[in-house]
């Protein structure tokens, strides 16, 4: 399982590296990340951790079967065969097409699901905190540098089902769209609380990450003010990278 999302994770970045001219054209449509962002995001994520047992506890004494029903259909949203479809169904009708905008959707829901996939992983790793359901009464438990896949934060879920949400939701540029994708994500989170799978900063870390992963792979976000490589031909067929900054 490590060898296949590291295999995703691969593609992502070389993704990034050739970024079609269409996502790297929008040089006045981006957001620049700064140095603080990571300080700020990272502090109200710490705050978050002081509202994961009352939330827990919310939802455990309010269970019924309408809320299991909805949580079952919501599951469903992160199951693999959700993206294995979108991305090379994308792909295949770009090319039938002959849309390159909507055949770079579908490389781009590849990309980001590798990209938030790898930064999941690696905080899983480091973190190893425990379900709800394995320590309902004690939701700081973890076992530092010793996670694994199946630890809870962050939330792997919520990370593909927002990076695939925010990719389609950026491709389409139709607020409807938007609000049925990220109601779906947000739908999707909620039943990972509601089920005792995750603590709800799992889940709110693994939608940062999903939306982050998005936007730095379809050129809406750049890191420090790096923009995508660009991949330039010279005139004897060399082929060179371009990378700049801009403060």
């Amino acid at each position: 399982m490590r060898r296949i999302v590291l295999g995703i994770v691969t593609t992502g970045f070389l993704y990034c590296a050739v970024m079609p001219e269409a996502a790297r054209a929008q040089d006045d449509d981006y957001f620049s990340l700064k140095w603080w962002h990571p300080l700020a995001a990272s502090a109200g994520i710490a705050l978050l951790f002081t509202v994961d047992k009352p939330i827990d506890d919310f939802w455990q004494d309010n269970q019924s079967e309408t809320l299991d029903d909805i949580s079952n259909v919501a599951k469903k949203f992160k199951e693999p065969e959700v993206w294995i479809v979108a991305a090379p169904g994308a792909m295949a009708l770009g090319l039938v097409l002959d849309e390159p905008v909507v055949a770079q959707t579908g490389l781009q829901i590849l990309a980001s699901y590798g990209l938030s996939s790898g930064m999941m992983i690696a905080t899983k790793w480091a973190f190893g905190r425990t379900r709800p359901s394995q320590t309902p009464d004690d939701h700081l438990n973890f076992n530092w540098f010793d996670g694994d896949e199946d630890t809870s934060f962050p939330s792997g879920s919520s990370a593909v089902v927002f990076s695939l949400a925010t990719t389609v939701a950026d491709a389409v540029g139709h607020p409807a769209a938007s609000i049925t994708l990220y109601t779906g994500a947000v739908l999707n989170a909620w039943s990972r609380v509601y089920g005792q799978r995750h603590w709800f900063t799992d889940v709110a870390v693994g939608a940062l990450y999903g939306v982050t992963a998005a936007k730095i792979v379809n050129g809406r976000w750049r890191i420090f003010g790096w923009r995508p490589p660009t991949v330039i031909v010279g005139p004897e067929g060399r082929t060179s990278l371009m990378y700049s900054m801009s403060f």
